[in-house]
């Protein structure tokens, strides 16, 4: 989330040990190599080592850890008996006052403590994080593709006093590894009232990403639009782009992509329009109260760079709501702006839908 409510208390914590006094900086020393710095909140027997770092606080087993330097240069050694890796008691301070002494031990006296050397392992183990510094998990291999998308499906049928059809389809796919990725999909829209066709309406689109850093990516798309009531034929866009990806995590995504388009448009009218566009595009999604419900919302505007006042704007926003483990239930809104659209078609669409989807 954009605002931690952990973070004052974080702050707070991070400004005593827990043997109290000045705040130390420690160190935690870990069975694969790692090495994590910060200040210690609170280091109960049985629970996990909390810690504050400069990009946030996180919660470690005892079973992942060598050994914990406090500040003072005197490390902390773990017992390699098999009591659950509970720590001696650290020098120079005291445990939580709500620690049962009887849980606070040293090693066994027929085991010795001992510094545990730190030595990379040959798989390491990933740290476990807090929720909300958990990011998009990735392949092992750097080469694998991770696969994941939705699928949604809409429509209603009346048969009575009045006599409407409708049906609703979407699709977006997505393959990612360490430095590329790939999607695609697209959407069909169809309405019929009173036995007379009142929309119809189809779009797809592919495109690829880039990675030159964990954030910054170039990439290129291309999308076909067909749209009857706006008596468009077909538009195409070609573009090439450079883009931002701020968040990439399971319960949060927001990414920003600013480039140019080439859009050749061919009305049923026979008149045939050839643009280059500068275009911003834009895209957010975010989980909250445990995945109760996700909102998402998208938009891109294309400004002709001969033509400015022939824009386009096309948007998409709504609510996902988990239904069951791969079902979802989806209310959205989509609002298209055509500011040059044929003559005799208006200039704004709106969409209402409610879906039901399937994403993996």
């Amino acid at each position: 989330m954009f605002t931690r409510f952990s973070m004052l208390a974080g702050f707070v914590a991070t400004t005593f040990l827990v043997a109290g006094g000045p705040a130390q900086a420690a160190q935690i020393f870990l069975k694969n190599g790692d090495r994590v710095s910060g200040q210690i909140l609170s280091y109960k027997a049985g629970e996990n080592l909390s810690i504050q770092t400069s990009f946030g606080r996180l919660s470690v087993p005892w079973a992942t850890i060598s050994a914990v330097n406090t500040g003072s240069g005197k490390p902390l050694l773990l017992s390699d008996s098999v009591t659950g890796h509970v720590p001696a008691p650290i020098q120079g301070g005291s445990r939580n006052a709500d620690t049962p002494p009887a849980r606070v031990i040293a090693a066994p006296a027929a085991v010795p403590p001992r510094p545990v050397s730190v030595v990379a392992a040959a798989s390491p183990t990933p740290l476990p994080l807090e929720k909300e510094d958990q990011q998009a998990a990735k392949p092992a291999n750097p080469e694998e593709y991770k696969w994941s998308g939705r699928v949604n499906f809409g429509g209603s049928l009346e048969d009575g006093n009045s006599n409407s059809k409708a049906l609703i389809f979407d699709t977006n796919i997505k393959a990612r590894n360490e430095k590329n990725r790939f999607t695609f999909g697209g959407e069909i829209n169809w309405e019929q009232e009173e036995g007379e066709e009142t929309e119809n309406d189809q779009m797809a689109f592919g495109g690829y990403d880039r990675f030159l850093t964990d954030k910054w990516f170039v990439g290129l798309r291309q999308q076909f639009e067909k749209d009857k009531f706006e008596e468009l034929e077909l538009r195409s866009r070609t573009g090439l782009f450079s883009g931002y990806q701020f968040y990439e995590r399971d319960d949060l995504n927001l990414q920003a992509k600013l480039g140019g388009d080439y859009i050749y448009e061919d009305f049923e009218t026979g008149e045939r329009e050839k643009d280059i566009a500068a275009t911003w595009a834009f895209d957010y999604d975010q989980k909250f109260f445990d995945d109760l419900f996700q909102v998402f919302q998208m938009h891109e505007l294309s400004v002709p760079v001969g033509d400015t006042g022939a824009f386009l704007f096309n948007s998409e926003s709504g609510v996902r709501v988990p239904i069951g483990k791969y079902i979802t239930g989806t209310a959205q809104v989509d609002f298209d702006w055509d500011n040059d659209p044929a003559e005799g078609v208006r200039e704004e669409d709106t969409t209402y839908s409610f879906k039901i989807g399937y994403e993996w």
